[in-house]
């Protein structure tokens, strides 16, 4: 939302700079996005734009004066001189001459909570004067007239919404506000009335609910007469006509989070004698009021301060809890030693419980403003390798990912029953919830591909992703939770060796040595590998089978990481290797490569080859890679080419050509004798 600072200081007296107001904006929960200095058109008078994140259940601060109220209960709780001031008065406003005798029948209905409407005669419709135009220029709003100008105005000053119409247009002076079973055309778009509320003029729709205006009732260059009406409407209602048409304006963001509808006449009045002063018309009838079940004018609740106290993790002087109250109009009507007895204004439609009051006193009191650390040094020290050391490598693992191009995602923790088709497992059972919302969506999931296979289904420019989440399953009548990282690549030039090293540089930057990989595959996973560390798999890479790909409509290989995390934070906890710190040899060697290419039977593993080469002789060899797997209809049946690179150091620094040299020929030897390879 966008609020202009000369506008704002319409309706607040304070001589705090503009940068600190918006530090306590954002303080007290609207964040401040954006400050822009601007200049109005038709002057040289300076403003200042703001651009704030609304809560979506904050409507009461939806408009200049909702802020100003909030801005002023933060600067008085804060020790600021602050004052706000009373919106104009609307005393002024009075029948002046009759007009047309407008009959309105309005239908009793529960999704019209309030509907009230006056009329002016004799108005000029003209160009709006430099003041209005500055105030809605400088927050993006286009001046068109001064009428509907004067509605806008409303809307962005008191957070009201109004609607003003050609009164001469609506003809035999009949409305009925009522839901319709007939179908219509709309603005030269078709609309089905059928349980929509719509505002009639006898058969031809004038309004929908407050949102869309039929352009054949607007006002415009001449019209004479006019007729204005403030509504108010279930919530509820708005947000799903506002769906069902795909209505998003400023009038649908007001009206979907409910408002007060005590505001309705002071609205009417406000705007009928802004009409009367910039365009000289006459207020032809008094203020007709619609408000058939009045709701309850305050919600009563019970503040225990223990609560309180227990909440925030600090004592927070009573005295000063009910000073906040106080300021935020919350009426304390009764006050023993347990707590207060409250009554919550009706504009405040978003506290309805004892929480929601504790977090009003917290976010005017300010978040910074606690000194908790003796109360919490405590429960810090048993939480701190969570926070400091899990959470961090989380992060770290994360932001690496994204530097990859893969995209984090987070799905519902429930699956669906079709696809525990591809998993019949004997090892464990499935987790069944009784009294799903959804009954397809029954089980706990015990694999998170099929939730990210869903993303990649219905996202087709994205094909990088990655989940943090955890696999629920029964094993020995026992429930498990098993938290893991799923890592899905997609895209049609996929590499397993590209992918695979991105899983390795993982692993290795939680500071474990990968000393293990092994082939594999199961029920989801073909032609895959393990990382084994010790006798515990930490990780299983592979390609999906086609048979799931198919379920979801992809036609192109995927490949899959399984990432057991829980394995991982268990290893570190146990050798107690730090991610951050490596320690280093004193002495930086550097490592000597050399690269062999073999031709080799298929059925022969990387594995294989990796325990023939660290033969007991061999003190120099570090690591193996394997570089490259190659199959071609030129080689003989049943043989494959494999690149290795070799990895040699020597901590006595006595390295030589003659030694490396020596050392490859006996890995040749070993090669032709024990698995019958060919030399390329």
């Amino acid at each position: 939302m966008k609020i202009s600072f000369n506008w704002l200081k319409l309706y607040i007296d304070t001589e705090v700079s503009i940068q600190l107001i918006c530090k306590i904006l954002t303080d007290i929960g609207l964040l401040v996005e954006n400050l822009k200095k601007i200049k109005n058109l038709n002057s040289f008078q300076e403003d200042y734009l703001i651009e704030l994140n609304i809560p979506h259940n904050r409507r009461d601060v939806m408009s200049h004066y909702g802020i100003a109220r909030d801005l002023n209960i933060a600067l008085k709780s804060r020790g600021f001189q602050s004052k706000i001031k009373d919106l104009p008065s609307v005393s002024l406003f009075k029948k002046e001459i009759n007009f047309k005798n407008l009959k309105c029948f309005i239908e009793k209905n529960k999704k019209c909570i309030r509907y009230s409407y006056t009329t002016l005669s004799n108005i000029k419709v003209l160009d709006s004067p430099n003041w209005l135009k500055n105030y809605l220029n400088n927050i993006g709003c286009i001046s068109t007239n001064n009428i509907l100008d004067i509605e806008n105005f409303i809307l962005y000053e008191l957070g009201k919404p109004i609607r003003i119409y050609d009164l001469d247009k609506i003809k035999n002076f009949s409305l009925s506000l009522k839901e319709s079973p007939k179908q219509f055309w709309f603005n030269k778009n078709f609309f089905s009335s059928k349980n929509d509320l719509i505002l009639f003029n006898e058969k031809n729709p004038i309004c929908i609910a407050g949102l869309l205006v039929n352009n054949n009732f607007i006002v415009e260059k001449f019209t004479k007469n006019l007729f204005l009406e403030s509504a108010d409407y279930s919530a509820e209602y708005i947000y799903k006509i506002a769906k069902k048409y795909n209505i998003k304006n400023e009038f649908s963001i007001r009206l979907e989070r409910g408002l007060d509808p005590n505001l309705n006449i002071y609205a009417l009045k406000r705007a009928a004698l802004l009409i009367k002063k910039l365009s000289g018309g006459k207020i032809s009838s008094k203020i007709v009021d619609f408000y058939p079940e009045k709701p309850e004018n305050n919600i009563d609740l019970f503040i225990r301060f223990n609560k309180i106290n227990k909440i925030i993790g600090y004592n927070l002087n009573f005295i000063k809890i009910k000073e906040i109250l106080i300021l935020l109009k919350i009426k304390v009507l009764k006050e023993n030693f347990n707590g207060l007895k409250i009554k919550i204004p009706l504009y405040r439609k978003d506290i309805t419980r004892e929480i929601d009051v504790i977090e009003e006193i917290l976010r005017i009191y300010g978040y910074n403003n606690f000194n908790c650390k003796e109360k919490i040094s405590f429960y810090c020290k048993k939480i701190n390798f969570i926070l400091k050391k899990e959470n961090m490598i989380e992060n770290m693992i994360s932001n690496q990912l994204n530097s990859h191009g893969f995209y984090e995602i987070l799905n519902s923790s429930l699956t669906e029953k079709k696809y525990s088709n591809y998993e019949n497992n004997n090892f464990y059972e499935k987790i069944f919830i009784f009294n799903s919302k959804k009954k397809n969506f029954s089980f706990l999931r015990d694999n998170l591909l099929f939730g990210i296979l869903e993303k990649i289904s219905s996202n087709k420019n994205k094909y990088k992703f990655f989940e943090w989440g955890k696999k629920y399953f029964f094993y020995k009548k026992n429930i498990l939770e098993n938290k893991t990282l799923g890592i899905i690549c997609a895209k049609n030039n996929n590499s397993f060796f590209k992918f695979k090293g991105i899983i390795e540089q993982l692993i290795i930057r939680c500071g474990i040595n990968v000393d293990n990989k092994k082939i594999y595959k199961d029920l989801l996973i073909e032609n895959g590998i393990s990382f084994n560390y010790k006798k515990n798999i930490i990780c299983n890479i592979g390609y999906i089978k086609k048979a799931i790909l198919e379920e979801f409509e992809i036609f192109h290989n995927i490949l899959y990481a399984d990432i057991n995390w829980d394995i991982i934070i268990l290893l570190l906890k146990k050798e107690e290797k730090s991610v951050f710190k490596k320690k280093y040899h004193k002495y930086n060697f550097t490592l000597s490569r050399r690269d062999i290419s073999l031709l080799i039977d298929k059925k022969i593993s990387f594995e294989e080859i990796k325990k023939l080469s660290f033969y007991k002789e061999n003190k120099i060899l570090k690591k193996i890679n394997l570089l490259d797997e190659y199959n071609s209809k030129t080689f003989s049946f049943g043989k494959k080419s494999y690149t290795l690179s070799f990895f040699f150091q020597n901590f006595q620094n006595n390295l030589t050509e003659t030694i490396i040299e020596k050392t490859i020929n006996k890995l040749k030897f070993i090669f032709i004798k024990k698995i019958k390879a060919i030399i390329r």
